[in-house]
């Protein structure tokens, strides 16, 4: 049975060091946003995209370990403070549980900031697209006239 509370929180902790490094991605990001670095930001993008691949694999493995440990104690895990076998796995349990709270918080946080850069940023470009559009047009008609008068004063 410790085996299967070890590996469980062996999990858990996987789970929790993957979004503090998620995080700390965002943060990074947040950077190259600033700095205007495109090819950081694809690259923080891809390795967020990593991380959340990886944090997602783990689920079906804890969510059927969280139900071994329960059934094999006989009970739900909010009793295992109260058996002597459960008192020390319930602790460390409650504390991990309690930094997991507070990681997946601030990732929250931190996944709402970055979308908001992202959505600047797409209208941002939408802008510049607009504006490069309209003077492409500009500029093309002045390319257009001065191609013209070089050809008369070749061929004159």
């Amino acid at each position: 049975m410790n085996f299967d509370f070890e590996k469980y929180i062996v999990l858990l902790e996987r789970r929790l060091s993957l979004l503090r490094l998620l995080a700390q991605l965002y943060v990074d990001c947040r950077k190259d946003f600033v700095s205007m670095n495109i090819d950081k930001m694809y690259a923080r993008i891809g390795e967020q995209e990593d991380l959340c691949r990886q944090i997602q694999a783990l689920h079906p493995a804890i969510d059927s370990l969280q139900q071994t440990c329960a059934k094999q104690l006989g009970f739900e895990p909010r009793d295992l403070a109260s058996s002597p076998e459960g008192a020390p796995w319930a602790e460390r349990l409650r504390r991990l549980m309690l930094e997991m709270g507070e990681t997946q918080a601030e990732v929250g946080r931190l996944n709402q900031i970055h979308a908001a850069y992202l959505r600047r940023s797409r209208k941002t470009i939408h802008m510049l697209m607009n504006s490069l559009g309209i003077g492409a047009l500009t500029y093309a008609t002045c390319m257009e006239n001065s191609a013209v008068p070089g050809q008369t004063s070749e061929k004159g």
